[in-house]
C-alpha cells in the first residue's frame, strides 16, 4: 500500500529565514536525490512531493512531504535523513539541524476515514505559505473553491496512478455544497527568480453541505492537501496548508 510521508527538519538557525527562501531549500533537496530521479521530476507535470519553510514554536522547520512510495524511497534517502546541516551555498549559510521527525500515513488510512468516519461539516484551513492558482494565463490569488478542489483532485490522481478522483460532475457537486463562511486572509507576494507571484496567506472556514458522503470526500481531499499543498509551485514552497483540528485529534503516525 502506498504512503504519504512527511519529514520535519527542525533547524537550529541564528540567521533570519523566511518562506521566500523555500526555493533555495528546494535546490538543496535536489542535491540529495539521484540524477535519475531528478531527471524524472523534471519531466513530470505534477510533482509527487512538496516542501516549504515554516515558523512555529519559535523555530524554523524545513518540511518535506512525499505523495507516494516511489518518491519516499528516492527523496528520503540515507544522505538526507542523516544530514546534520543544511548548506545554502547561494547565501553562504550553513544551518545546523537540531532534529528530524519522519511521519507516515497510508492511503488506506485516508480512504478508511472516507468510508467509516462521519467527517466534520466545518473545516478550517490554514494557508501557511503564499498560495495562488493559475487560470487562463493569469494568477488567481484568492481561495476560489473550485480551484482548491480541482488542484487537490489533480494532485491526488497524479500521485496515485491506479485511482482517478477527478471528474467534472463530482467537482461541480463539491463546489455546489461548499461555502466559505469565515476568512482571515491577506494578500502577499512570493518571490521566485525575479518574479513576484501575487498570492494569499491566512485562514478560511469551509462549511460542507449535502450528503455525509460528499462531506467525507471533501475532508479526504483536505487531509491529502496537508501533504500535497494547494495550487501552484508547491514544490518550491507555495501552497502549504494545515487543517486546524479539534484538540485531541491526530493525523500522523510517527515512525522510528
Amino acid at each position: 500500500m502506498s504512503i504519504l510521508a512527511r519529514l520535519e527538519i527542525k533547524l537550529n538557525c541564528q540567521e533570519t529565514l523566511s518562506y521566500q527562501m523555500s526555493s533555495l531549500f528546494h535546490g538543496v533537496l535536489m542535491e540529495y536525490i539521484s540524477c535519475e530521479y531528478v531527471s524524472f521530476l523534471h519531466q513530470s507535470q505534477l510533482h509527487p512531493y512538496a516542501q516549504h519553510l515554516e515558523y512555529r514554536e519559535q523555530r524554523w522547520y524545513w518540511v518535506i512531504n512525499v505523495l507516494n512510495q516511489d518518491a519516499a524511497g528516492a527523496i528520503f534517502n540515507k544522505s538526507l535523513l542523516e544530514t546534520n546541516c543544511i548548506n545554502i551555498q547561494k547565501r553562504g549559510l550553513v544551518i545546523p539541524v537540531e532534529c528530524q521527525n519522519l511521519y507516515k500515513y497510508s492511503y488506506k488510512e485516508l480512504v478508511d476515514q472516507f468510508y467509516h468516519m462521519e467527517a466534520d461539516r466545518y473545516v478550517q484551513i490554514h494557508f501557511v505559505t503564499p498560495t495562488a492558482f493559475r487560470q487562463q494565463g493569469k494568477y488567481l490569488f484568492y481561495p476560489d473553491i473550485r480551484c482548491i478542489y480541482q488542484s487537490l483532485m489533480n494532485k491526488y490522481d497524479s500521485a496515485v496512478k491506479d485511482e482517478c478522483l477527478y471528474d467534472e460532475e463530482t467537482l461541480s457537486e463539491l463546489c455546489a455544497n461548499s461555502e466559505i463562511k469565515h476568512y482571515d486572509l491577506k494578500s502577499t507576494r512570493f518571490h521566485l527568480e525575479g518574479v513576484r507571484i501575487p498570492s494569499f496567506i491566512g485562514k478560511i472556514t469551509v462549511r460542507l453541505k449535502g450528503t455525509q458522503t460528499m462531506a467525507n470526500f471533501a475532508n479526504l481531499l483536505f487531509q491529502f492537501g496537508t501533504y500535497s499543498g494547494i495550487g501552484i509551485k508547491t514544490s518550491l514552497g507555495m501552497g502549504a496548508i494545515r487543517i486546524m483540528e479539534k484538540r485531541g485529534k491526530k493525523r500522523d503516525r510517527e515512525t522510528d
